[in-house]
């Protein structure tokens, strides 16, 4: 117990070493499996408490250890922490192989869903058990021996080269920078972003400034430089990264890995009868088959077409106007779409970064939660935290009672994972006397103050915290007490983005903005012709941002109905059907595509559009009731966020919004005309 990683509790982060990982996680399972033999011993003589419950716990340890692991992992990944995961992985994925073909397990919950009292439980054990019986069969416990065995080695080598391909990103992501020592060289960026690059280098014990291919930096470059070599060198980089070509060819290579892993996915997919991966995957989600979702894809891809070609047909010729060669290659297409919106609309990236500072942008973050749904964040600096830079904030109710807890942390670092996402630190449990509040992570990358200055943000980084602290919410305000169905767990994948697209709303409207868009130094609100440029922005070039995202869906969708076809050969000819962007001859972006390979999002890209569609038309409420309304942000929590798994999104969103969704909104928000 001298362990920190088992002990009751927040994680005393200070205290973790990655030597702690691999002991604990061993001593969690040993526990687990002691406990499934107590349940294998009951023959017949199964009820709720000694199958659900019991698992409840043994799971909910293991999970708060293996959090606090793959957390760490995350936002610190040095070669320490990365051995010490990979050694874990293992033993993960074999139990979770071994537990998933456990057929005396299998018919314990059988047993339960045969009992003549089981439709008469609470919503949230039937759930459970429904699932687990889902689950065991997508585990392959059906299976006759020798074909049990393979998918389970199946599953070790799939776990295995899915760390390698999160860790070739990783790595190929901060092997290629270049380092500027006279400002002049990176003409046209703004102060903002000149500073972020100077942070950059300091970091790395360098002068000057510095740019890697962390998103941050990348789109500084694209967006902003005049140099269009550089824009050419770092789009060539950043398009190549972890693939047999570019400045870094064949130095993190993730195409075999990929090959690879779409090969056994598909394999596993045939040992369970399904066609493809595909296939199985949309088994347990809203969408049914691959058909209607390509039906769906391809529906909006011509609904968005012709817009989004007239609008390329416009850049090119604004571009043309300002002297540069058309048509357009694909590192001028930001560079020259920044100066069109600022023509067009009068406002750029640059300019509304005094508006946002960082600690505003969460102060009206947490009003508009406290607004909608009653909470209240307060600071709690004794809880241990992971770097110096990270806070604890206590969810408390309207009276005060303590309902959760949220991590923030915020800024860009060495080894640290990019991008942002929320996460897991403890689930919600309140079962055989053990209660546990439910506490979430929200990780981002934004460039941290630097001479004394505060953190300003891009409205698109405003619109990436309301995104993320959306699916924060769904976490932190479940009032499912078992674990496996709480919050987001168990959750259709194409319908968990459903609330942080929805939060993104408040970070366009008038009405939100005014809260907490305030200039860093004078404090006045948003003048009203910035208001207007954004809201104008919010679909400025909308519908080839939207044929963009159709085509990373398509391309997702038909690498896992088509495993046997060259991945690189799919990624155009998907390009080639419904893109408008150039795409040059040495793009690869499919190998740092860690949505698909490293993210859970395999054959499942396509739910950013699913979800937004039930997103905006719930938004859509809102506008006709008020954007801050209490009653209806009460029946979003109670029809949809607390509710998490307990029963079919479809059954929620039917009780949230009383009708099927509607599609006009979704188009709306892009500026296509339904």
């Amino acid at each position: 117990m001298s362990n920190p990683l088992l002990a009751d509790g927040l994680p005393a982060f200070s205290k973790i070493r990655p030597e702690h990982a691999l002991p604990a996680v061993e001593q969690r399972l040993a526990e687990y499996r002691d406990v499934i033999e107590r349940i294998e011993s009951l023959g017949g003589n199964v009820d709720y408490d000694n199958v659900v419950t019991a698992e409840a716990l043994a799971d909910n340890a293991l999970a708060n250890t293996w959090s606090s692991i793959s957390h760490l992992h995350g936002v610190n990944n040095t070669p320490e922490w990365r051995e010490a995961y990979k050694a874990c992985l293992e033993p993960m994925t074999r139990f979770d192989t071994e537990r998933g073909h456990n057929r005396k397990l299998w018919a314990a919950y059988r047993a339960l869903a045969e009992r003549d009292d089981f439709d008469q439980q609470e919503a949230a054990l039937k759930a459970t058990v429904e699932h687990e019986l889902r689950d065991f069969h997508l585990s392959g416990v059906d299976l006759p021996e020798p074909d049990r065995q393979r998918f389970g080695e199946i599953n070790m080598r799939l776990s295995e080269l899915g760390n390698r391909f999160g860790n070739h990103v990783l790595d190929a992501t901060e092997a290629y920078s270049e380092t500027f020592d006279d400002v002049y060289l990176l003409a046209g960026l703004p102060d903002a972003e000149l500073e972020m690059l100077a942070g950059m280098a300091r970091e790395a014990g360098k002068t000057g400034w510095m740019a890697n291919l962390s998103f941050p930096a990348f789109r500084a470059i694209i967006t902003y430089a005049d140099d269009r070599d550089l824009r050419e060198r770092f789009h060539r980089a950043f398009a190549t990264r972890a693939s047999e070509i570019g400045p870094q060819g064949g130095r993190f290579d993730n195409g075999p890995v990929m090959r690879e892993m779409l090969a056994l996915r598909d394999e596993q997919a045939k040992l369970l009868g399904f066609e493809h991966h595909a296939a199985m995957r949309l088994s347990t989600r809203m969408a049914d088959t691959a058909g209607e979702v390509e039906s769906f894809l391809y529906d909006l891809a011509d609904r968005a077409g012709p817009q989004a070609r007239a609008q390329l047909e416009e850049l090119n010729a604004f571009a043309a106007g300002l002297g540069a060669e058309t048509p357009l290659a694909p590192w001028d297409i930001a560079y020259y779409s920044e100066k069109l919106r600022e023509k067009k609309l009068g406002i750029n990236e640059s300019m509304l970064k005094p508006w946002f500072e960082l600690q505003r942008v969460f102060d009206g973050l947490f009003t508009t939660a406290g607004d909608l749904f009653g909470l209240r964040f307060e600071a709690d600096d004794s809880v241990d935290t992971w770097h110096e830079d990270v806070h604890f904030f206590k969810v408390l109710g309207k009276d005060g009672e303590r309902l959760a807890g949220l991590y923030l942390d915020l800024y860009s670092r060495p080894r640290k994972s990019g991008g942002a996402w929320m996460d897991v630190c403890r689930a919600r449990m309140k079962v055989s006397g053990v209660e546990q509040l439910p506490i979430a992570y929200l990780t981002c990358n934004f460039a941290p103050p630097a001479d004394g200055r505060p953190s300003l943000l891009t409205h698109d980084d405003v619109v990436t915290i309301f995104h993320e602290f959306g699916h924060c919410l769904h976490h932190l305000l479940t009032r499912i007490d078992i674990p496996g169905v709480a919050g987001i767990s168990g959750v259709e994948w194409d319908a968990v983005e459903l609330p942080s697209q929805l939060m993104e709303g408040w970070a366009w409207e008038a009405e939100s903005l005014n809260r907490y868009a305030r200039h860093v130094e004078t404090g006045e609100p948003l003048p009203a012709r910035l208001l207007d440029g954004l809201k104008a922005d919010q679909e400025f070039q909308g519908a080839m941002a939207l044929v963009r995202q159709i085509e990373f869906a398509l391309c997702d969708l038909t690498l896992h109905t088509r495993p046997g076809d060259d991945p690189v050969d799919i990624m155009r000819e998907v390009h080639d059907r419904v893109a408008v962007l150039p795409m040059p001859e040495y793009n690869r972006f499919l190998m740092s595509f860690s949505h698909l390979f490293d993210g859970g999002y395999a054959a499942g890209y396509y739910s950013y559009l699913w979800a937004e569609q039930l997103a905006r038309d719930a938004f859509e409420l809102f506008r006709e009731k008020g954007l801050f309304d209490a009653e209806t942000g009460h029946r979003l929590a109670h029809e949809i966020l607390e509710v998490g798994s307990s029963r079919p999104m479809q059954e929620s969103w039917l009780a949230f919004r009383g009708r099927e969704p509607a599609l006009e909104p979704l188009l709306a928000s892009y500026g296509i005309a339904a």
